[in-house]
């Protein structure tokens, strides 16, 4: 071959892979990772740089944009704008319907949004402190809650509990007062819209663990049902978590962690109104205890971290390191959005027993909306479901 050809061919050859790398750079979009303004306190930043490196699966890179007016809600108290339409963290692109404004106020009196006081734990730390049990009961569970906080008095003497009144007599509200390691609040609905009154519909579980994670940074939530039988010592528990923060391989780097196998899959209690609000992606994930097996909400842990704010809430905010618009806010807004946990057609009871890849005709209220953020955010349920020992249930309905 003549030399001028091979020299064609050199630079046609050389022409041809700069033009690709050109279009692959063109390509590229610069993505910042979406931080709550109350994490760039001075106290906090250390740790969310630590936390957040080491919470991949939750840590969701979106692109550099403004609110969509159809999604923006505005403060009346600072003014500030709010994204109230939730993004799939794994494709920005779904985006569910906007929850109500009115309910911003809510968030702010939760300090669901602003609260750079709010300190956070640091799950690579297997010590805890402010640890804090917590429950709710009406009339009806009164007998359930005693066989319960017998077995936790039990396990731990000292051990304190809140328990949440939903409209509890006052006669078992004075028998209570006889356990000095409960505290009974009364759940005030007043600030809530009437719909969270229906307890059948477990709004007051989603607003209960906002309203405890404000006041304790560390929060076992166990329905009356729960019997913990034989526990994992919780000092076991918690250095389980602090070891996989630093191993690579490990990949139970949540922050919220169920305990409870529902036998069944998320899909065959998914009424169709819930994605509304919470889209998601490939659902036949949801089908097979694979990945999407559906975990009882009847027994949490949850830490104050970036990943339960966002689990809880639903946060959007600006800072001055980074000028652009923040979200979050979740299963609180749910709870006070009367067709989200609540959708068209949904009911507690199946049409046939809850399997696998068949819907079942029912749905499950605060289980069905916390397991679908949670399996949007990590898309396997093996993220979040640990073993904390021996747990029953004074019944099989999951």
């Amino acid at each position: 071959m003549k030399p001028r050809a091979k020299a064609l061919i050199f630079y046609g050859a050389l022409s041809t892979i700069m033009l690709v790398v050109l279009v692959f750079q063109s390509d590229k979009v610069s993505y910042s990772p979406t931080l709550p303004l109350n994490l760039f306190s001075a106290s906090n930043f250390e740790l969310w740089n630590r936390f957040g490196r080491t919470e991949e699966n939750f840590a969701e890179k979106r692109e550099n944009v403004s609110i969509d007016k159809n999604c923006e809600c505005i403060s009346k108290k600072t003014q500030k704008s709010y994204d109230f339409c939730y993004k799939n963290p794994k494709n920005s692109s779904l985006i569910g319907r906007r929850f109500n404004c009115s309910y911003l106020k809510i968030l702010e009196d939760l300090k669901l949004v602003d609260a750079p006081d709010q300190s956070l734990v640091n799950l690579a730390n297997p010590d805890r402190n402010e640890t804090i049990f917590v429950s709710a009961i009406s009339d009806n569970h009164f007998g359930n809650f005693k066989e319960m906080y017998k077995l936790i008095k039990q396990h731990w003497p000292n051990q304190k509990v809140i328990l949440y009144s939903l409209e509890l007599s006052a006669i078992y509200i004075k028998k209570l007062k006889t356990e000095r390691n409960v505290e009974v609040r009364e759940f005030d609905t007043s600030k809530y819209p009437k719909h969270v009154k229906n307890w059948a519909e477990y709004r007051f579980k989603a607003l209960i663990l906002a309203e405890a994670m404000r006041d304790f940074p560390n929060v076992w939530w166990t329905d009356s049902h729960n019997r913990w039988n034989q526990p994992k010592p919780l000092a076991q528990f918690y250095g389980e978590i602090a070891e996989c923060m630093g191993d690579i391989d490990c990949d139970k780097k949540s922050s919220i962690f169920m305990f409870v196998n529902a036998t069944h899959s998320n899909y065959a209690v998914l009424t169709d109104g819930l994605l509304d609000y919470f889209p998601t992606y490939g659902v036949n994930t949801l089908k097979y205890n694979d990945k999407g097996l559906q975990l009882s909400a009847a027994f949490v842990y949850l830490a104050r971290t970036p990943l339960t704010l966002d689990i809880l809430k639903w946060y959007v905010g600006q800072t001055q390191n980074l000028k652009k618009n923040l979200d979050y806010f979740r299963h609180t807004l749910c709870a006070l959005e009367e067709r989200c946990m609540n959708p068209p057609s949904a009911k507690l009871k199946c049409d046939r027993v809850p399997q696998w890849d068949r819907y079942a005709g029912c749905f499950r209220y605060d289980q069905s909306s916390l397991n679908l953020l949670m399996f949007n955010s990590f898309r396997d349920h093996n993220h979040y479901f640990m073993d904390a020992g021996e747990v029953s249930r004074t019944y099989s309905h999951y």
